[in-house]
């Protein structure tokens, strides 16, 4: 089914930095991409490595890689190839409407090799960024939680004196991301001292086993990502 891949107007003028990129300046992104480690488990975020030369660019090829990701997983484009051309011709046509006609078929040509070429990079940019939308294809993602605690005092029925009892309530605030649009959504938790205390011994039990996990992967010579 044909459709219209419109690049989003934020993006569009760091489209035609690319359109305008020497053939030196595409290389040097390419060996960039090449040599690029995210963060990996454990480490600090002031060892990432970042493209200095070319940080808008950087951002924007990120964002083909969701946008492919996305696109082939709802079966809208079969491959790089098919991904790289669509994304070049709906950018020319997008271009175009800005009335600017004369336009070097040469450019456009590259424009498309060099999107299929960043795209079949097998670099470790390529697999985080597959394995951050592995991790947003879930239902629910957790973006923040909270737990609030409080007293509540418990007063006598014929009587609002000083009261002599009191309760030590906890709720846990879960704010998460729901569905296809990742619409922003809250729910809260009622908790007592023993929910704290099963609470904590999952966590801990959790931990204990990532840890086996971290060896078990180190083992099999796999990087663990930290997304």
């Amino acid at each position: 089914m044909p459709f219209e891949l419109k690049i989003p107007e934020d993006q569009l003028p760091i489209m035609k930095k690319i359109f305008d990129l020497t053939k030196n300046q595409k290389k040097i992104i390419f060996t960039k991409l090449k040599t690029y480690k995210p963060l990996k488990y454990g480490e600090e975020i002031q060892s990432i490595e970042e493209i200095e030369d070319f940080p808008e660019i950087f951002d924007l090829i990120i964002t083909l890689y969701r946008l492919y990701y996305t696109l082939l997983g709802d079966q809208m484009v079969e491959d790089t190839d098919d991904f790289s051309h669509q994304l070049s011709n709906d950018f020319i046509k997008q271009v175009k409407s800005e009335s600017i006609e004369d336009i070097d078929k040469n450019k456009i040509q590259s424009l498309i090799q060099f999107f299929e070429e960043i795209l079949k990079k097998d670099t470790t940019l390529f697999y985080y960024i597959k394995a951050i939308n592995l991790l947003l294809e879930r239902s629910k993602l957790i973006q923040n939680t909270r737990i609030i605690s409080d007293i509540r005092p418990v007063f006598e029925e014929e009587t609002i004196e000083s009261p002599n009892y009191c309760l030590i309530t906890h709720n846990l605030r879960i704010q998460y991301t729901k569905g296809i649009l990742k619409n922003n959504k809250k729910t809260i938790f009622a908790l007592d001292h023993q929910d704290l205390i099963n609470l904590q011994k999952q966590i801990e039990r959790a931990l204990e086993k990532e840890e086996e996990l971290q060896k078990l992967c180190q083992k099999a010579g796999l990087e663990i990502f930290e997304v």
